[in-house]
Order: C-alpha cells, then sequence, then structure tokens
C-alpha cells in the first residue's frame, strides 16, 4: 500500500538514495545557484542603468533617515515602476537559465524565484516608504519565475522534438 503522506514519501524517497540522485540533487543546487547568480547580475545592471538616469541630487547621503525621506518626495514616480521591472527580468533570466541548464523541470526556476525574493527584499531595506513594494515583489516575482519555468521548459522540448527529427 503506497504511503499517501509527504512525509512518508519523502522517508521512501531517501532509503532509496543512490548516485544518481545525489548528482541529480548537487545538479539541481548548481543550477539554482547559477540562475540565482545571473538573476542579481541582470538586476545589479539595470538598477545601475537605472541609478544613471535618475541620479541622487548632491549633497543627499543614503544613511540620514530624514534626507531618505526628502529623495523619496523628489524621486520620480517611473521609478517605482522600473524597480519591479527589473525584478522581472532579473527573475526572467534567471529562472529561464536555470530551467534550461537544469533540465528537470520547473522547479529550478521556482526556487531561483524565491531566492531573488529575498535578494530583493533587502535590497528594498535602504528606501523609506517601500510597503508596496514589499507585497508587490513576491507576486512579480512569482509569476516571472513561474513563466521562466514554463519557457525553459518550452524551449527544451522544442530542443529535444528538433533532435529527434533531425535522427529520423
Amino acid at each position: 500500500m503506497a504511503k499517501s503522506s509527504f512525509v512518508g514519501r519523502f522517508q521512501d524517497w531517501i532509503s532509496e538514495w543512490d548516485d544518481g540522485k545525489t548528482r541529480q540533487t548537487l545538479m539541481v543546487v548548481l543550477v539554482v545557484l547559477s540562475g540565482l547568480l545571473l538573476g542579481m547580475l541582470v538586476y545589479t545592471i539595470a538598477k545601475y542603468v537605472l541609478d544613471q538616469l535618475f541620479p541622487f541630487p548632491p549633497g543627499i547621503y543614503m544613511v540620514d533617515a530624514e534626507q531618505k525621506a526628502e529623495l523619496m518626495k523628489t524621486v520620480a514616480g517611473q521609478v517605482f515602476i522600473i524597480i519591479p521591472m527589473t525584478w522581472a527580468v532579473g527573475t526572467l533570466v534567471g529562472g529561464y537559465f536555470a530551467t534550461l541548464l537544469g533540465k528537470v523541470g520547473q522547479f529550478p526556476a521556482w526556487l531561483t524565484g524565491i531566492l531573488l525574493t529575498t535578494y530583493f527584499w533587502i535590497d528594498l531595506l535602504h528606501l523609506p516608504n517601500t510597503t508596496i513594494l514589499f507585497i508587490l515583489c513576491p507576486v512579480i516575482v512569482g509569476v516571472c519565475a513561474f513563466a521562466s519555468g514554463w519557457l525553459g521548459m518550452y524551449m527544451t522540448a522544442q530542443k529535444m522534438v528538433k533532435s529527434q527529427q533531425a535522427e529520423i
């Protein structure tokens, strides 16, 4: 009789551990870390471009809370649209890369999305009054992680079909 609980299935999976599972687990970890690194790199580059387009006024330091609050009043509204767009691009690129490399399903893209959400939240800590962005971040990153996983699986399947057609 099959165990239907998660704990039971997990215990069965662990009890049948072999070298193949070790390789697969290591591959997923490395792929997720690679996707995370690429997503963070894309986000950082996009944020750098954003900082160049909308530079801080001279004499304002991001250490003082009063000066940060004053800066947020003067920042253009489109900055708060561009920040989530950089999250989306970073998550799409990182998740897509993780899914293509892993070839084990959409799971690496989802894990990459979870880790990138944490990274984006940490990056938001220096901005005042960003409650809406804290709430919006997991939604945007979650949708993009799902989309990148789906797109990566679609492209992997297309490559497999083309390679099978070439063999015939």
